[in-house]
């Protein structure tokens, strides 16, 4: 510390505001990872549930009619056997 900053430190008041703008610091820099953790936190949250509605949209979903033939739930809603309604 230069000769003036330990001047200031040694009285009571200089210490007091010492110690203060160094806690003011601290959270300053915890405040700012915090906020960097939950933007990256929010945004694996939005691209994860981007990745699940594709997946979800893009599967072609098989049903069973009450005759026992299968079909897609796609919007070409053909049978597994070839044949088209």
């Amino acid at each position: 510390m230069d000769n003036e900053k330990q001047k200031q430190v040694t009285t009571m008041e200089g210490l007091e505001r010492f110690f203060a703008t160094e806690v003011i610091e601290q959270s300053k820099r915890t405040a700012k990872r915090w906020f960097a953790a939950w933007v990256i936190t929010f945004a694996a949250l939005i691209i994860s549930n981007f990745v699940w509605l594709y997946v979800f949209q893009s599967y072609d979903y098989v049903s069973q009619d009450g005759s026992g033939v299968n079909t897609y739930e796609t919007d070409i809603n053909g049978d597994l056997n070839g044949a088209e309604d």
